[in-house]
C-alpha cells in the first residue's frame, strides 16, 4: 500500500493500528499494510467501526490489528484481540475483498492457480 494511504489510516484510526510502527518482534503490523491500494476503503469502514467500538472501551481492551495482508487472494485483518462487532467489521471486510480489484478497487473476482489474487478484467490484463 502507498505510504500515503498507510499515513492516513494510522492519523484517522489511531487505537486500532497503534502498533503500526512497533517492533517486528511483538507485531506483523511493524511491516505495515501488506496489500494493494485498492482495499485501503475496505480497510478504513472496518477500522472506522473498530475504532468507534475502542472509544467505548478502556484501553487496555482496545482491538488492535497486529496485521493486515492479503492472503489466498483476498483480505485477512487480524486483531490482537476483540469483541463480537469488531469480529463481525473484519469478517465484513474479509468478504468484500474477495469482489473488489486489490489494485484499484474496481469489482474484481478471484484469479490465479496456486497464487490467488482478486483483480478486475483491465488490472488483470496489466499483469499479463
Amino acid at each position: 500500500m502507498r505510504k500515503e494511504l498507510d499515513e492516513a489510516l494510522c492519523k484517522d484510526f489511531p487505537t486500532v493500528f497503534k502498533n503500526r510502527h512497533g517492533d517486528i518482534l511483538e507485531t506483523c503490523m511493524a511491516w505495515g499494510f501488506e496489500c494493494g491500494d485498492g482495499w485501503e476503503p475496505i480497510i478504513r469502514e472496518a477500522a472506522a467501526k473498530i475504532e468507534a467500538i475502542n472509544k467505548t472501551l478502556p484501553e487496555n481492551q482496545h482491538c488492535v490489528a497486529s496485521q493486515i495482508k492479503e492472503k489466498y487472494g483476498t483480505l485477512r485483518f487480524y486483531l490482537n484481540s476483540g469483541t463480537d462487532e469488531a469480529y463481525d467489521a473484519t469478517d465484513e471486510a474479509e468478504r468484500k475483498s474477495e469482489s473488489i480489484c486489490e489494485s484499484c478497487g474496481s469489482p474484481g473476482i478471484c484469479r490465479g492457480r496456486g497464487w490467488y489474487y482478486t483483480a478486475c478484467d483491465a488490472c488483470e490484463a496489466l499483469r499479463k
